[in-house]
C-alpha cells in the first residue's frame, strides 16, 4: 500500500525520534504481518502522522503541505482522475496558472511520479510535488466522492434529464416529479450529496431556495452561520424539492400550504434524522431541513463552556431533590444540548427520568425519551399529564410553550421531581416575568425554580491559526470598565495583559484550511446561571422590581454572559466580534 522499505524508519531512528530499540522492534513485527517497516509504522501510529510527513518532506526534499479539512476546487481535482488518485496515493490540490500542486502520500514511488506527470502534460500542466499527512490525504481523497465533484457529475446527468421541461408547466415538471423522481439516480444522487456535505461539515440546517429567475440556491448553517454551499441550475429546482417531498412522504402536488415531514437516513455511516419544512414562495417552493444526529456526543458542562461560581451553582442544586432547571435563549442558542448535558449527569441506575422531545435529538441510553406529536393530540401538557403518572423522579420538557404546561410543570417541581426545561427569553431573570406572563403566580415560582440558566452560542476561534491582535484604546476600555468593577471568582484580569505592552491580549483566527479560511472552528456557550436564594425568592413574590433584581445579582456576584463572553475572549477562546453579534440576540 505505501513504501516497501524501511527508509522512513531509519531516517527517523537517525533524528533521534525513535530509539534503538523501537527500530528493532518495528523490524520484527513488521515480518510478522508482512508489511514493510515504513508501512507498519503508519498503521501503528508509533510517530504521529505529522512527525511523519516532516520526515517524508526532509528526505525526499519536499515541502509540506497543509490540506487538512482544505476544500479543493471541484475543476482541480478533476485534473487527475479518482481511479489514478486511489491507486498512487496522489492528488491534486491547487493551480497556479500551468503548475499543478499535487500532494503524495508515498514520494518515494517514482511509478506514481511517471503517471501524474504524463496526465498533468496532456492537460498541458507541470507537477509540483508536496507531501501531507494520511489523515489530511485521506481527508483530501474523500472530496471526490464529496458534494463538490458529485454534484457537478449529478447536475450534468439530470439536466440532459430535465433541460427539455424547462420551459414546461409547473405542473409538467410536478407530474414528472410524481412519476419518474423516486427512481430518478441523478436528482437523487445530488440530494444524497448536498446532505453528505452537510452531515460531514456539522452543519445543523440545509436551506434549498429559489435564488434567481434561473438559478437555485443551497445554503447550510455551520457553526450557526448560514454559508452558500451550491448555486444550481434553476430548472431542477422543483425535481429537488419533489425529491425531498418522496423521501419525507409529503404530497408532490400540495404546493399551496406549508408541509413538514420526517427522513430517517444513513449519511457517512451513520443514522441522522431529518425533520423537513417545505413552504410555499411566490413562484416555488422553499425547503428547510434540520439536521438531527441521534448519535452525536453528549458533553460535560465543561465542554460546553460552563466553569467558575455558575459551575458550581448548577452542580449543586443539580443534588436537591427537587425543583426546577430552565434554560433559556434565542432558536439556534444550545439549550437543548445543555439540557442533555443536565441529563447525563442525573441519569444513574437509581434515578427514573422521562423526557418529552419535540424532536429528540439524542438518544441516551437509560432515559425514557418519548417524542411529542401536536397532530394527534399528544403535546407537551397532555405528555405531562402522562409523565406524573410513570413514577418519575425527573423529568425533562423540551420547551414551556404555553400557560398549562408552564403550569403543570411547575407543579412536578413542587411534587417532588426534577424539571428541566427550556424558554425564551432575553436573559436569566428574564424567564420570572416570562412565566408571570402565562399566568403562573409569582410564589409558585419563587418555590419551584432553583436555576436558571441564559445561553449563546459563540464559533470559537480557529486553534491551529490562531493569533494575537491589537484591538482599539476604546474596545479596551469598555472591556475592563466590565471585567474589573466585578470582583469575579477564579479570574484575574492583569494575567491576561501583555507584559511588556500592558495592555490586554485579544485573539484572532487568521484562517487556514482546517477551518476553510474562516477563523473558527466549532462553538462554545457563554452563559450566565442565577440561583433562587431566599432573598431572591422574596423579590420575586415581592413583584420582581428592578432596583431589588439589580442589588441582588451584585450581592451574589453573579458572572453575566456578557462578562462570561468577555472573559472567554481573553481566554482565546473567541472574539469581541462575536460576543457582539450574539449580544443582539
Amino acid at each position: 500500500m505505501f513504501q516497501s522499505n524501511d527508509k522512513i524508519v531509519r531516517f527517523l531512528l537517525k533524528k533521534g525520534k525513535i530509539s534503538k530499540e523501537q527500530y528493532k522492534k518495528i523490524l520484527a513485527q513488521s515480518k510478522k504481518v508482512n508489511l514493510s517497516p515504513d508501512d507498519f509504522l503508519e498503521s501503528k501510529k508509533i510517530v504521529s502522522e505529522d512527525d511523519i510527513a516532516l520526515v517524508k518532506g526532509e528526505l525526499y526534499s519536499l515541502p509540506v503541505a497543509d490540506i487538512y479539512g482544505f476544500i479543493i476546487d471541484k475543476e482541480v481535482l478533476s485534473i487527475i482522475p479518482k481511479h489514478v488518485a486511489e491507486n498512487y496515493f496522489a492528488l491534486p490540490f491547487a493551480k497556479d496558472k500551468n503548475i499543478l500542486k499535487v500532494v503524495m502520500l508515498n514520494p518515494g514511488d517514482s511509478r506514481a511520479r511517471e503517471a501524474i506527470n504524463f496526465v498533468a502534460r496532456q492537460k498541458g500542466l507541470k507537477a509540483k510535488y508536496f507531501v501531507a499527512s494520511k489523515s489530511a490525504f485521506d481527508k483530501a481523497l474523500a472530496q471526490y466522492s464529496d458534494l463538490n465533484v458529485e454534484m457537478g457529475i449529478a447536475i450534468d446527468s439530470a439536466e440532459s434529464k430535465f433541460a427539455p421541461i424547462v420551459k414546461s408547466s409547473e405542473k409538467d415538471i410536478l407530474k414528472l416529479g410524481a412519476e419518474e423522481l423516486s427512481k430518478s439516480a441523478p436528482i437523487a444522487k445530488l440530494v444524497a450529496s448536498i446532505l453528505k456535505y452537510a452531515v460531514d461539515n456539522q452543519a445543523s440546517d440545509v436551506h434549498i431556495e429559489p435564488f434567481t429567475e434561473n438559478k437555485s440556491r443551497v445554503r447550510c448553517r455551520i457553526d450557526g452561520i448560514l454559508k452558500e454551499i451550491a448555486v444550481l441550475p434553476g430548472h431542477l429546482h422543483s425535481a429537488i424539492i419533489s425529491r425531498i417531498k418522496v423521501m419525507s412522504n409529503l404530497k408532490l402536488d400540495e404546493t399551496r400550504i406549508p408541509q413538514g415531514g420526517r427522513i430517517r437516513v444513513m449519511i457517512s455511516e451513520r443514522k441522522i434524522d431529518l425533520r423537513v419544512s417545505v413552504m410555499p414562495l411566490l413562484d416555488n417552493e422553499k425547503a428547510v431541513m434540520r439536521i438531527l444526529d441521534p448519535t452525536r456526543k453528549v458533553f460535560t458542562l465543561s465542554d460546553l463552556g460552563f466553569w467558575g461560581s455558575g459551575l458550581r451553582i448548577v452542580q449543586d442544586n443539580l443534588s436537591k431533590p427537587h425543583g426546577m432547571f430552565l434554560i433559556t435563549g434565542p432558536t439556534g442558542s444550545g439549550k437543548t444540548t445543555t439540557l442533555y448535558a443536565l441529563l447525563k449527569i442525573l441519569n444513574k441506575s437509581t434515578v427514573n427520568i422521562v423526557s418529552l422531545e419535540d424532536p429528540v435529538e439524542y438518544v441516551l441510553q437509560g432515559i425514557n425519551q418519548s417524542q411529542i406529536k401536536p397532530d394527534i393530540g399528544y403535546s407537551f401538557a397532555s405528555g405531562l399529564r402522562s409523565i406524573v403518572r410513570q413514577d418519575p423522579d425527573v423529568i425533562m420538557v423540551g420547551e414551556i410553550r404555553d400557560n398549562e404546561t408552564a403550569e403543570l410543570a411547575v407543579h412536578a417541581a413542587l411534587s417532588g421531581h426534577i424539571v428541566l426545561s427550556t424558554l425564551h427569553a432575553n436573559d436569566a431573570f428574564g424567564a420570572i416575568p416570562r412565566l408571570m406572563d402565562m399566568k403562573v403566580p409569582p410564589f409558585l415560582l419563587a418555590s419551584s425554580i432553583n436555576v436558571i440558566i441564559a445561553q449563546r452560542l459563540v464559533r470559537k476561534i480557529c486553534p491551529h491559526c490562531r493569533e494575537q491582535v491589537i484591538l482599539s484604546e476604546n474596545v479596551e476600555r469598555e472591556i475592563e470598565k466590565i471585567l474589573s468593577g466585578n470582583k469575579i471568582d477564579g479570574f484575574d484580569l492583569e494575567k491576561y495583559r501583555d507584559s511588556q505592552t500592558g495592555h490586554l491580549k485579544f485573539y484572532r483566527g487568521k484562517g487556514c484550511p482546517r477551518c476553510n479560511q474562516e477563523g473558527y472552528k466549532g462553538r462554545v456557550a457563554i452563559f450566565e446561571a442565577l440561583e433562587l436564594t431566599d432573598e431572591m425568592q422574596n423579590i420575586v413574590m415581592r413583584g420582581c422590581k428592578k432596583t431589588e433584581v439589580d442589588k441582588e445579582l451584585e450581592r451574589q456576584q453573579m458572572i453575566k454572559i456578557l462578562e462570561d463572553g468577555y472573559i472567554k475572549v481573553l481566554k482565546g477562546e473567541t472574539t469581541v466580534e462575536e460576543i457582539l453579534r450574539v449580544s443582539r440576540e
